[in-house]
């Protein structure tokens, strides 16, 4: 581990890595984990050789969302290592399910907001390290608004899968394996190409569309460093809430779903189209969105029970 270990837990984790790494898990996960667990306790419980409730649960709860789910995966996982150890230790139970926070909601934003966003990114900063940072930024956030693009799906995407003949991008193995072939609204593929053409100079035999210096893809901290240094940029800091680059795809779902509202279009016909388009499993993860937006969408006729759950005698087995 790079970071060095500190806590009264260091000599367990290290265990607890070593153990995964024999018996064949995954370990990259849990070290970045338990090392900010380790930071955590050093903090706040410098002395303490015991994992208690109070610091499973107090560390644990210092996240949000899948975050939160994971630190209790990991120190589960962690608890029962210790008491395979013979180590007096307590486990968060599989039951425990936390209530959900305000804070996991998904920030929403309102049209200034947006605006002074994506502003943000047009003046985004040369840099010497990076010559296409100032085009790349604006380009990749864009795009992933404009398709509601999980963050992984626009950081992935390479070259051959842009058809700018005829406006579409291909998202290869996404989330569920769910390959998918999008329409791009036509202004954001103008800019895409545009794009291209710039890159092309530097770096013609790229794979990745959007290519690092190095010819791999962007990783996912290189893309919350700049969403969030757009965030700042635009003045937005201090708002409603936290906001990530997830934030764009939340932004996208909720917008088209207004959009139709107030088209007066048939959106219960249409959530099915927009889960294939954002690569949804289900239509429940879909019509998750709506609860994000006014009341008023909320109250609306195929939001009722009887509108999105089938009765019981018109299922047939």
């Amino acid at each position: 581990m790079s970071y060095e270990l500190q806590s009264g837990f260091s000599g367990f984790i290290k265990d607890t890595i070593e153990y995964r790494a024999v018996m064949g898990h995954g370990t990259k996960s849990y070290k970045d984990y338990l090392a900010n667990f380790d930071r955590f306790c050093v903090k706040h419980y410098p002395k303490e050789t015991i994992l208690t409730e109070e610091i499973a649960l107090n560390w644990s709860n210092d996240a949000n969302g899948k975050d939160l789910i994971k630190r209790m995966s990991v120190l589960r996982g962690f608890g029962r290592h210790l008491l395979a150890e013979g180590q007096p230790t307590y486990i968060i139970p599989t039951s425990f399910n936390p209530k959900k926070k305000a804070a996991d909601l998904p920030y929403i934003f309102n049209d200034d907001e947006l605006k002074r966003f994506f502003e943000a990114t047009d003046r985004y900063p040369q840099s010497y390290r990076s010559p296409l940072l100032e085009y790349t930024v604006p380009t990749i956030f864009r795009l992933q608004f404009s398709c509601g693009l999980r963050p992984q799906e626009v950081r992935l995407l390479k070259r051959l899968d842009f058809d700018f003949n005829n406006n579409t991008i291909y998202i290869a193995d996404g989330k569920h394996r769910k390959d998918r072939k999008l329409p791009v609204d036509t202004s954001i593929m103008r800019m895409c190409r545009n794009y291209d053409k710039i890159v092309e100079t530097n770096a013609p035999d790229r794979t990745y569309f959007f290519s690092s210096p190095t010819g791999k893809a962007y990783s996912k901290d290189w893309l919350i460093c700049h969403f969030d240094k757009c965030w700042e940029m635009s003045g937005n800091v201090g708002g409603r809430g936290k906001c990530t680059p997830y934030t764009l795809r939340h932004n996208f779902a909720t917008q088209i779903l207004m959009l139709w509202m107030e088209e007066d279009k048939d959106i219960d016909s249409l959530v099915a189209y927009l889960s294939e388009y954002l690569g949804h499993d289900s239509f429940e993860a879909t019509y998750y969105y709506v609860h994000l937006i006014p009341k008023r969408l909320s109250k609306m006729p195929f939001m009722s029970v009887d509108g999105i759950i089938p009765r019981i005698e018109e299922v047939s087995l």
